[in-house]
């Protein structure tokens, strides 16, 4: 929350670059329980999210 890609964006276009934004999400829904997430929690969802963006990011390559 509160982190953004668009001066990114912004600047790859003025560029002529293509860009594209990729976000690992590790606690979906803060503050929407009664009870705290735990950091394991939030630590094992960004595990499973890093590993797909490996995954993704190997598909991309040449």
């Amino acid at each position: 929350v509160g982190m953004t890609g668009m001066p990114e964006a912004a600047l790859a276009r003025e560029l002529g670059l293509n860009y594209a934004c990729c976000a690992v999400v590790s606690n979906w829904a803060a503050g929407k329980n009664s009870h705290a997430i735990s950091m394991e929690t939030i630590h094992d969802n960004l595990v499973v999210g890093l590993a797909n963006v490996r995954t993704l990011l190997k598909s991309l390559s040449c």
